[in-house]
């Protein structure tokens, strides 16, 4: 059985200390140049200190540079949340998509988990893939989730 030319991850992790509107931009400019000379792509949403990325690609491009965040020292309590051969990219338009939110533009969201909730690990483990990259793709292009 041939590898699947798409490889996806979820991650989510704390900041160490808050990100400026300057700060979110250069990162953004940097992983953006990363990404287009490795192949990936994927979408990072920053909420109060808080970090959702999707990174898609070539799977061992995706765990390098997975391997990387995980060692940075920007960030703690680094949680993978999802892995593993996707059909097709689902944020193939951006090198990195990007968006700032305050904590109260996610609860509309249908399925929309407090990741300062003492219940969050554990509704995280129940969360289907799927389902995941739904709601992100729908956030990101505020376009309503279909079930």
């Amino acid at each position: 059985m041939p590898a699947a030319s798409h490889y996806h991850l979820v991650y989510q992790s704390n900041v160490t200390a808050p990100l400026s509107q300057p700060e979110l931009e250069a990162l953004l400019v940097q992983s953006r140049a990363w990404n287009h000379s490795h192949d990936l792509t994927g979408v990072l949403l920053y909420c109060d200190s808080n970090i959702i990325q999707v990174l898609e690609g070539p799977e061992e491009e995706v765990e390098y540079i997975f391997a990387r965040i995980e060692q940075d020292l920007r960030h703690y309590d680094v949680t993978k949340l999802a892995d593993g051969p996707i059909p097709r990219r689902n944020f193939s338009q951006w090198s990195m998509g990007f968006k700032s939110v305050h904590p109260g533009d996610l609860t509309y969201l249908a399925g929309y988990l407090n990741p300062a909730a003492p219940t969050y690990s554990a509704a995280i483990a129940e969360t289907n893939v799927s389902s995941l990259h739904e709601l992100l793709a729908a956030f990101v292009t505020d376009e309503p989730i279909r079930y």
